[in-house]
């Protein structure tokens, strides 16, 4: 399915228009990622910055000396890779509840009130555990077994994107 221009333009606008730094779409074989502010790619190392070195200006030249070489700008070397490890709680048993879309994870329904769930916390199939905003639309994220909230990985407000470890649920026997 072919990606028509103007689609992409309304992406743009909408990103334009909204308080997001970054989006990415794929559509079958087709990815778009873009962003403001030079952000790096999601799962991309920052790219690694230095400051320009101060060049003094060049003297006025003597008749027939020869002009010197142009300074030589230091290697850069990249910055290691902050890369976050994996959150598994599948070795101890625990059900992991992902992301079902990238966007902001929210852990409780309003600024100021109760997270939807804590560690410790019983929960029941169907029951919200958090909502993924995308576009200022709110989907909540619903447990899909019954169980004992083990783990909470995502801050509140944290980004997240597709299958982002959220919650770790110990099962009922």
């Amino acid at each position: 399915m072919p990606l028509p221009a103007d689609d992409i333009g309304r992406v743009l606008d909408a990103l334009d228009k909204s308080s997001w730094d970054q989006a990415e779409i794929v559509v079958d074989d087709v990815r778009i990622a873009v962003g403001r502010n030079d952000l790096p790619a999601p799962g991309a190392a920052a790219p690694a910055t230095t400051a320009p070195a101060a060049v003094p200006a060049p003297a006025p030249a003597a008749a027939g000396a020869v002009p010197a070489p142009a300074p030589v700008p230091a290697a850069v070397t990249p910055a290691p890779s902050a890369e976050p490890q994996p959150r598994d709680a599948s070795s101890s048993g625990d059900h992991v509840l992902n992301a079902p879309s990238v966007g902001v994870f929210w852990r409780s329904p309003s600024p100021g009130a109760p997270p939807f769930v804590e560690v410790g916390a019983t929960v029941a199939v169907g029951d919200t555990i958090g909502i993924v905003e995308v576009m200022k639309l709110m989907n909540n994220v619903v447990a899909d077994v019954a169980g004992t909230v083990t783990a909470v990985f995502p801050a509140n407000a944290e980004h997240v994107e597709f299958g982002t470890p959220l919650v770790a649920i110990r099962p009922d026997a």
